[in-house]
């Protein structure tokens, strides 16, 4: 049943291929923004804060490093295997030092080739030598920012359980083994899995459950490999996991810290992803934080928005409950301050999600009428950027395909039909076809009211750009023109203008359209 009713409204007037497309383009943006200021999945450790001039100087140019690097691995990094502790502690605060001042992936490589990498995951045994710990998680943690395959030699050589043991000792050691945890679960979904079945879901709740507290520094961090855990969705990461993840998460959302609400709102756009395992969204529906993620879109942080839009827009392309449930929440009364952002990524997040909703029930697409959100998405397709025209088309066109008769005539006071004329000349397929939709069904449902919405497109110009799309270069747009204009506009001239629509203050007059339960003051 709940599917049935997801294709009559979700779908409607996009296949499945159409909307496969759509999330698609949008992680492969979404992948290209969220390196600079929403979640890195890896983190380098700098060498800054304790630079003196005793510091390893490494030079400006590229020669000059790589000399550095070679003179630090043949004359002061073999004393690692000393049994001297002095000479073994400087040996691996040299290498560190090397990986992270000299952060490229050709000196990990030479770090690896050297040997020193199993060395180094012995040394995270060392309980008696607390400091020689740190140093030798701190460099695994540098080489585990690097490629894929030095990130996996760490696995192999054994390093998750012992550095999973120290989430629990003191807070330097745990901060530094679960800044290395997060950097290899951020790698694959193989690894991520590994570091969840290796046993780190208990010790890092415990962080968060802890008495006393522990800093804020640690519990960003905390909140940053959560949100490694719950990256990527083919496959999903294991729901039992998640689920006891979920309770945590919802703690963590009472935090007022920008950086932890900031990946707990990313921890959820990934849970919540359709394209991810349905029992994922399930749980996160079931967890009852559906609440708390909605109030993040009253924050004025864009880090917290975009994410936090993204999870509400992933829960919105579900079922028509899983929607429900969000406004259900106060989501829409967000939105007027959402899309009159003065950042674009916002009121480009906000614009598609409120085409997934809008894409709704007869019921839900009310509520955003009733929201005053129309006239809103039309001014952000006026004046903003083509990614965010683009969502802000998506939305509108979903209003009119999905809306009831009745709904239709305040879409047309709206200034709805002269934007989807301006949306048949718009430069992307996808939103052409979208809007050819609207137009269809806008056309197929008004009833008596044909000839007015006829003329009021025609006046748009819908007639003259139809005719010019059916020599489009997409067949598909061609043909579905070629067809519109037969069904809709072969009628002469003078039957036409026979019927002019009626007109009043506030616009084009469609009493049939305009039900008592339908009245916007």
């Amino acid at each position: 049943m709940a599917e049935g009713r997801m294709r009559q409204f979700k779908n409607k007037g996009k296949d499945d291929v159409e909307l496969r497309r759509k999330r698609t383009e949008e992680m492969v943006e979404l992948r290209k923004t969220r390196r600079s200021d929403a979640l890195a999945k890896r983190r380098q450790v700098p060498d800054v804060c304790e630079l003196d001039e005793k510091e390893l100087d490494l030079g400006g140019d590229l020669e000059g490093q790589e000399d550095a690097t070679r003179n630090v691995l043949s004359s002061v990094a073999p004393g690692i295997v000393s049994s001297d502790f002095n000479t073994q502690l400087t040996a691996v605060v040299a290498i560190r030092r090397l990986l992270s001042t000299n952060n490229r992936s050709s000196t990990y490589e030479e770090v690896l080739r050297c040997g020193y990498l199993p060395i180094l995951v012995q040394l995270l045994e060392r309980q008696d030598q607390p400091m020689l710990q740190y140093e030798a998680a701190w460099c695994l943690t540098n080489i585990a920012s690097g490629t894929s395959e030095q990130t996996l030699a760490i696995v192999n050589n054994g390093a998750i359980t012992p550095l999973i043991s120290l989430i629990n000792a003191s807070p330097h050691l745990s901060t530094q083994a679960l800044w290395t945890l997060g950097n290899i679960a951020g790698d694959s979904t193989q690894l991520r899995d590994f570091v969840i079945k290796s046993g780190i879901l208990e010790p890092l709740i415990g962080c968060v459950l802890s008495d006393p507290p522990i800093s804020l520094r640690h519990l960003r961090l905390v909140s940053w490999v959560m949100s490694n855990l719950c990256r990527y969705n083919q496959p999903s990461p294991p729901v039992d996991a998640i689920a006891l993840l979920l309770p945590v998460m919802k703690e963590l959302m009472v935090n007022d810290d920008v950086e932890v609400c900031k990946d707990v709102c990313w921890s959820l756009s990934f849970l919540s992803d359709g394209q991810g395992e349905e029992l994922l969204v399930k749980a996160v529906v079931e967890s009852g934080i559906v609440e708390q993620l909605v109030s993040m879109l009253g924050k004025t942080q864009c880090v917290i928005l975009v994410p936090a839009l993204r999870a509400v827009g992933n829960l919105a392309t579900g079922s028509a409950a899983q929607t429900q449930l969000v406004l259900d929440h106060g989501a829409l009364g967000y939105f007027p301050q959402l899309l009159g952002s003065s950042e674009e990524r916002v009121k480009k997040e906000a614009s598609w999600a409120l085409s997934n909703i809008t894409a709704g029930t007869p019921e839900q697409i009310m509520a955003v009428a009733e929201a005053r959100l129309l006239p809103l998405l039309i001014h952000v397709f006026a004046t903003s950027e083509f990614v965010t025209k683009k969502e802000a088309a998506w939305a509108i066109a979903n209003f009119a395909i999905a809306g009831l008769p009745h709904q239709l005539g305040y879409f047309v006071n709206c200034n709805g039909v002269t934007l989807l004329c301006e949306l048949l000349v718009f430069k992307d397929n996808q939103v052409i076809k979208v809007a050819l939709n609207a137009i269809l069904a806008i056309l197929r449902s008004c009833g008596d009211h044909f000839e007015q919405l006829a003329i009021a497109f025609e006046e748009g110009g819908a007639c003259t750009t139809l005719e010019t799309l059916q020599t489009h270069e997409n067949p598909a747009i061609a043909d579905m023109a070629g067809a519109m204009v037969e069904e809709f506009f072969s009628l002469t001239a003078d039957t036409v203008t026979d019927v002019a629509p009626m007109t009043g203050e506030s616009g084009y007059e469609f009493a049939a359209l305009a039900s008592a339960s339908f009245q916007l003051s």
